[in-house]
């Protein structure tokens, strides 16, 4: 069986597709995988450590290889006993209709909420530290989309997150070496989640950050997992 999952939130179909792949033996191909060549060899069989075999293809349409799997081959895909899903993200028209017939097509746009404008990176801030998830969310897709850099965001919510770790060991502005606006706001927020949350946030945007420069992910995407994290 053969499921493509076709949209720029890339994030929502990955998580997606290890969803789908709970109890199964999950293969993945592409960056970070197997190379896609080496698909043919797992599609009639069972799992080594599971009945059930999941296969992700992670962009295939990047490489030559992945495009000669997906349009040449992709009825072995479609015919084959393990679940194949191929994440997508960038489709032209033309390519669309060369996908194998009988496979089942998924969307994953970006959600864009037209009546809330792109806000600054201030107001993404202030909603991360008043705990609205969906709120940070919509306003960082909508700063990246407006053109902002990951880099500036992750910047802004790690000084915001330390306002609120210095906010919550000091009792005053002055004693914090802070202004009194920004004090109250991280005192506030600090005191909804504790200082020690504070500081696991701040060491996993730190972590994060790492991550991207040693080309364990893209920042962008790792920050937006971060933010949808519960």
């Amino acid at each position: 069986m053969l499921q493509i999952f076709v949209g720029e939130d890339v994030v929502r179909a990955k998580a997606e597709a290890l969803k789908r792949g709970a109890g199964a033996e999950v293969v993945r191909f592409g960056e970070g995988g197997e190379p896609f060549e080496n698909v043919g060899g797992y599609l009639s069989q069972s799992g080594m450590f599971a009945t059930k075999v999941v296969l992700v293809l992670d962009r295939p349409l990047d490489t030559a290889d992945g495009k000669e799997l997906l349009f040449e081959n992709g009825e072995d895909l479609v015919s084959a006993a393990a679940l194949v899903i191929a994440i997508v993200p960038d489709v032209t028209a033309t390519d669309s209709k060369k996908f194998p017939k009988g496979a089942e097509i998924e969307k994953f746009d970006l959600k864009r909420v037209a009546e809330e404008p792109p806000g600054n990176v201030f107001a993404l801030t202030d909603a991360y530290t008043a705990g609205d998830r969906k709120k940070s969310w919509v306003l960082y897709r909508s700063l990246i989309n407006a053109g902002s850099s990951a880099e500036e965001i992750h910047g802004a919510l790690s000084w915001a997150v330390r306002g609120m770790i210095l906010a919550g060991k000091t009792r005053s502005a002055e004693e914090a070496g802070m202004k009194d606006f920004p004090y109250r706001k991280a005192k506030g927020a600090v005191a909804r989640v504790g200082v020690s949350q504070a500081e696991k946030s701040s060491e996993e945007l730190v972590d994060l950050y790492h991550q991207a420069r040693s080309g364990n992910g893209d920042l962008e995407d790792l920050l937006e997992a971060f933010l949808l994290r519960k």
